[in-house]
């Protein structure tokens, strides 16, 4: 009977070897495996990697809004099936003054968050970007932590504390909005701002308030949105304002102006009644616009228009504090924007048939002269 040869060191070592490694490809393959299970789940069901709420991740988030003095509410329009954020606007209501302001954000907001809170938001989900844009927070919250989500963000970046959110469907978020053609503002649409006129007393709002809320999703409950109809009875039709954060387009992303935002923000929020500081301007003339500080911009694809303009305007005395693109759309007719009432009068001079608004502008700039094509000829 012949002898059973011994294996060698090296024979067993390399036994041994295979075999582990056999054994951390199996692991490996199991791991995979089960990644690639769970990651089929959420895209047939629809789920995402966190769809509760971001309040058990981080402690500051309140869960209920607060109904304040000087209420801020974020209002989110989204799309009913992929969650996708389409329009972003804040609602400032002031209990004191009666004044309500609108504030568009654009929702192709870009920005680099905080360390902290991008810290914070990875425990929740490792995969969203430091550099984040609005329109894209949807591919990683959904439900109640993406619009918690967005309100840390817009906080995070424009140095605001919110009172409370409101999630409006897309469809008929666009029932009470409009965008306003060029500047990109949004503003009550001619119906919804019928329907609002037409509510007189406290019953109607109620029953405005119990409809509105059976379309949307907040965390003010409606009772404390009941304590805002005050506000909306004095602010409706004459105490509204309507505006836009300030920044610029890069390419397919909105950059915001943190500073100028800040500024507009706290304005609006130290703002006297708007009834009171019109009637002001209209019992006093016209204010020349000779020393003011006129900013001018071009809305067109004309080179050279807004410095040509300057260069007239500079000749006749006035003074221009800076020239530059519009980042809207391409306006028609040329729009001169004011601070106050009675402001630009002596402009339109200059425009075939410019248009005057009263709007809020950055700290240094006191008229702000969007060029349409108009005046490109």
């Amino acid at each position: 009977m012949a002898k059973k040869r011994k294996k060698t060191v090296g024979q067993v070592f390399l036994q041994y070897f295979v075999r582990s490694i056999l054994c951390v490809l199996l692991l490996l393959a199991c791991g995979f495996t089960s990644y690639k299970a769970t990651m089929l789940y959420y895209k047939v069901t629809g789920a995402t990697s966190n769809s509760g709420s971001l309040s058990k991740y981080i402690k500051e988030i309140k869960s209920d809004g607060v109904a304040e003095e000087v209420a801020k509410n974020l209002i989110l329009a989204t799309d009913s099936d992929s969650g996708k954020i389409k329009r972003i606007v804040i609602e400032i209501c002031n209990k004191n003054t009666g004044n309500m302001d609108y504030i568009t954000v654009p929702s192709t907001l870009e920005f680099t968050m905080s360390y902290d809170l991008y810290k914070k938001l990875a425990t929740a989900n490792a995969d969203i970007p430091q550099i984040v844009c609005m329109q894209n927070i949807h591919k990683y919250f959904s439900g109640e932590s993406l619009y918690q989500c967005a309100q840390l963000l817009l906080e995070d970046v424009m140095d605001i504390e919110f009172s409370y959110y409101t999630v409006i469907p897309d469809t008929v978020y666009k029932e009470m909005f409009v965008t306003e053609k060029g500047s990109g503002v949004q503003k009550w649409s001619k119906s919804y701002k019928a329907e609002m006129e037409s509510l007189k007393d406290e019953k109607a709002y109620k029953a405005f308030f119990k409809k509105y809320y059976e379309k949307v999703d907040s965390n003010l409950p409606e009772k404390s949105k009941c304590e805002y109809i005050d506000t909306y009875l004095k602010a409706v039709p004459n105490q509204l304002a309507f505006t836009i954060v300030s920044g610029e387009k890069s390419g397919k992303s909105f950059v915001l102006s943190v500073e100028e935002t800040n500024f507009l923000i706290n304005k609006l929020l130290k703002n006297e009644a708007y009834t009171e500081k019109n009637q002001k301007k209209k019992e006093g003339e016209n204010t020349s616009s000779m020393g003011l500080a006129i900013e001018i911009l071009n809305s067109t694809q004309i080179n050279g228009l807004a410095s040509s303009m300057q260069e007239k305007l500079v000749e006749k005395g006035f003074n221009i504090a800076g020239i530059g693109n519009y980042s809207g759309d391409t306006l028609e007719h040329t729009k001169i924007i004011v601070k106050e009432q009675g402001m630009g009068e002596d402009l339109l001079a200059y425009f075939k048939n410019a248009e005057i608004e009263v709007g809020e502008l950055s700290q240094n700039v006191d008229i702000r002269i969007i060029i349409g094509s108009e005046d490109g000829n």
